[in-house]
């Protein structure tokens, strides 16, 4: 059975978690790399001045929730156009921006560009 309702639906803001660096960021994506090194992707919104770099994620089984929904954030001056961040930790840790995912070398995390948010998911406006 379906019931329509006049109501309109409230959407409640996911909890918001900023961290220091965008490196921190990508770190949080490749530490959940299954086998095949997939790594997700990172979201890409220009907020401003500055780029935001997101994921979006849930805390399963917090406390007596379901489930806590995430935005994982940080603020960049960075405005790359590329579609990849590319990670490596030999010869040394470093990460740059690229439009070639086919060197072995680097862990390839694809990035998403958000040309609209909507207002409840703009965690970092609060």
């Amino acid at each position: 059975m379906i019931i329509l309702t006049k109501e309109p639906i409230i959407l409640k803001s996911p909890a918001g978690m900023k961290l220091a660096s965008l490196g921190d960021l990508i770190k949080l994506v490749i530490s959940g790399l299954g086998p095949d090194r997939n790594a997700g992707y990172i979201g890409r919104y220009k907020h401003k001045e500055q780029t935001i770099y997101f994921i979006f994620n849930t805390s399963l089984g917090y406390y007596e929730l379901n489930a806590l929904p995430i935005i994982v954030w940080v603020e960049d001056e960075t405005n790359s156009q590329e579609s990849f961040l590319r990670y490596r930790t030999s010869p040394k840790e470093e990460y740059d921006f690229s439009n070639d995912a086919s060197d072995a070398k680097w862990l390839n995390i694809p990035l998403v560009t958000f040309e609209e948010m909507p207002d409840f998911l703009k965690v970092w406006e609060k």
